[in-house]
């Protein structure tokens, strides 16, 4: 009998343990993951980003995305990265449940607040907190959820943007191989500058040299070799590396910031390049707003609005002709 209580109290105790551990088990997760709408960042037409009530609203144009009332040009890439995460946005874990905000800069004053659209039909709502301790997660809420979860990626830098951050900074775009002619004003000094075809004498090749009339026929029916060089006004030739550096420094040239304002407010510069090849373009270079200032006002006839470039970059511009 007594054997027989001694299994009985037993497997009681496995029971009661089984029960407990069943119960309190601490690696089990006790809540559902909300479910994330399906997307297609080819379906967005529309973003707002909102910090502190400063709204940025971005719009789809065709295939192209600009920026607020005004239409700026938006920067393609910025905008993709933030098309990309709106797109595949994934929740991993539920952080807190307690409404404080604060620790996860998810409150008023901190946090990041997005929406997607697709036409009228907002598609997505979220807002973004701070990275997680691992910086491989970012603290979110979705919609109108009061609970903090993580969210796969540490993506709050690629919301947290401003307007002239977000606009593209490209000024002045072509390809090198179309300019035909480079024209320069400096102060009171001009240079005109233009592509030339010219022949060049080849040798016939010893082995590939047949005798007879035959071979006299065949090389005055060969077309003339050519070679492509820049000259001045005065019909000197201009080094291939000046004109290289000049159209290299121009050709995807982006600026530092824009400038409030129009482009007719900017008078008289202090430089001017002129090219000429399928389209007509120039760049023109004004005088800076103090001695101590690093930025030069500049305009360009392929962008719209006025802008800023850095005094090295706008220096290295003007100077290329004038380096030994």
């Amino acid at each position: 009998m007594k054997m027989k209580k001694e299994y009985i109290i037993l497997a009681a105790i496995i029971v009661g343990l089984s029960v407990y551990l069943t119960i309190h088990k601490s690696d089990k997760v006790h809540y559902t993951l909300p479910e994330m709408a399906e997307i297609s960042k080819k379906d967005i037409t529309k973003i707002e980003i909102s910090k502190k009530n400063e709204p940025i609203t971005l719009i789809r144009q065709d295939d192209k995305w600009v920026i607020g009332p005004d239409a700026y040009p938006a920067d393609s890439g910025k905008v993709e990265k933030i098309l990309d995460i709106i797109d595949d946005l994934s929740l991993t874990a539920l952080v807190s449940e307690s409404e404080n905000y604060i620790r996860y800069d998810l409150g008023e004053d901190q946090r990041i607040h997005v929406r997607a659209f697709k036409g009228d039909a907002l598609k997505r709502e979220f807002d973004i907190g701070k990275a997680a301790p691992s910086f491989r997660h970012t603290f979110i809420r979705v919609e109108k959820d009061p609970k903090v979860y993580h969210a796969r990626k540490n993506f709050r830098s690629q919301f947290e943007q401003t307007v002239d951050n977000l606009r593209d900074k490209t000024v002045l775009s072509f390809d090198g191989n179309e300019i035909q002619e480079i024209a320069i004003a400096k102060g009171d000094r001009s240079l005109a500058l233009s592509k030339k075809q010219i022949p060049v004498e080849v040798k016939p090749d010893k082995d590939s040299v047949k005798p007879g009339k035959d071979s006299k026929k065949e090389e005055k029916s060969r077309p003339p070799e050519t070679k492509t060089i820049w000259q001045d006004g005065d019909g000197k030739t201009v080094e291939d590396t000046k004109i290289n550096s000049l159209l290299s420094s121009l050709s995807g040239l982006k600026c530092k910031s824009y400038l409030p304002g129009k482009k007719e407010d900017l008078k008289e510069p202090v430089y001017t390049v002129h090219l000429r090849g399928i389209d007509e373009l120039s760049l023109s270079i004004f005088k800076k707003a103090t001695d101590e200032s690093r930025e030069y006002p500049t305009i360009s006839s392929w962008n719209s609005y006025a802008f800023v470039l850095e005094d090295s970059k706008a220096d290295n511009i003007m100077s290329v002709f004038e380096k030994k």
